[in-house]
């Protein structure tokens, strides 16, 4: 390592421990000798050591990182004018199929979502600003893919009302209502995804309230609505804004076991936010704990597996996946 580079690690090691949180002056010292060089502040108790490290701190200042000093620590604000990195097109292109496939609500989703704008955040200007757009570019190409026939202006007035944040009201087609009559829903629109099993583009809304030939049903719930069954006819946006963060999303338990059919490689797809994995009991069946915000889904994903999963918990799953079986069972006659 060349001695005219060591401030410059310097003052990079003390940007990765703010990265981590506020740290004291000593905290700063005492991580540099360990992360990058035991002898960077040997004097440190002198003159001439003290002013190493505060120039250490000014030369990521004069960067552009913004840093602040209060009640005795120094806090990392932003990365402001400092641009670490620059990524190729097809890096662009991957960290923003990142950003729209993990939507908040999906596994890990919140997770990559803040490590896409800690990226993000590290990137000049630009490139930055390209994320937004290569993110449209993938959307416009799953509808694309999708089997249904989505009317433009329900595309448009869709992304119109989560770009502005603002409700939207609609018709929707809904094979659950057996009278066939349609019903207009008031919702939050939050985000927009594609299901890549049953191949269509949804809708992550909050439901406010429904309006139907019974009158006005008003409970809030988080629901998917495919794309392709909202109707262009009545498709508004409303004024009312969407508020600061998205409605609390509700948290399901799961228990199921799976069959040494599927286990035995030791290979279990994570499906679910929280997956762990347990050992195994003498037969083979492994114990899998995970949660879900969409029971609906989680348990006809489960119910693909057949024979070989058993759900056993939490206390919704278990109950509605045995009306599920009772409901097949019957169908096949046995019941």
């Amino acid at each position: 390592m060349s001695s005219s580079n060591l401030p410059m690690f310097r003052s990079l090691s003390i940007l990765r421990r703010l990265r981590r949180g506020p740290a004291a002056w000593q905290d700063l010292v005492d991580w540099v000798h360990v992360d990058e060089d035991p002898t960077a502040y040997r004097d440190v108790d002198q003159k001439a050591g003290r002013k190493r490290v505060e120039n250490d701190i000014k030369r990521l200042r004069d960067w552009g990182v913004q840093i602040e000093f209060r009640n005795g620590e120094y806090h990392l604000l932003s990365y402001g004018d400092f641009h670490p990195i620059y990524l190729t097109e097809a890096e662009l292109d991957t960290l923003a199929f990142l950003a729209e496939a993990f939507r908040p609500g999906a596994p890990n989703g919140d997770a990559v979502q803040h490590l896409v704008q800690q990226i993000g955040d590290w990137l000049p200007e630009r490139q930055r600003d390209s994320i937004p757009l290569r993110r449209q570019r993938l959307r416009i190409d799953l509808r694309r893919r999708d089997s249904d026939q989505i009317p433009p202006r329900v595309q448009e007035m869709v992304d119109r009302a989560i770009q502005q944040r603002r409700l939207l009201a609609f018709y929707y087609r809904s094979p659950g209502q057996a009278d066939g009559e349609l019903r207009r829903h008031m919702v939050q629109p939050w985000h927009l995804y594609f299901d890549t099993v049953r191949r269509h583009l949804y809708l992550d809304a909050y439901r406010l309230e429904v309006r139907g030939p019974h009158g006005v049903w008003k409970q809030g719930q988080w629901q998917k609505y495919r794309l392709g069954r909202i109707l262009a006819e009545g498709l508004e946006i409303l004024p009312d804004k969407l508020p600061p963060e998205p409605p609390r999303r509700p948290r399901y338990r799961l228990e199921y076991r799976l069959a040494p059919d599927i286990a035995r490689t030791g290979e279990i797809t994570r499906h679910f936010a929280e997956t762990r994995v347990h050992e195994a009991d003498e037969a083979g069946w492994v114990r899998v704990t995970a949660v879900t915000d969409d029971l609906f889904t989680a348990l006809r994903l489960l119910l693909g597996y057949g024979p070989y999963c058993k759900v056993t918990g939490g206390p919704e799953a278990r109950r509605e996946m045995e009306r599920l079986v009772r409901e097949l069972a019957g169908l096949y006659g046995y019941v």
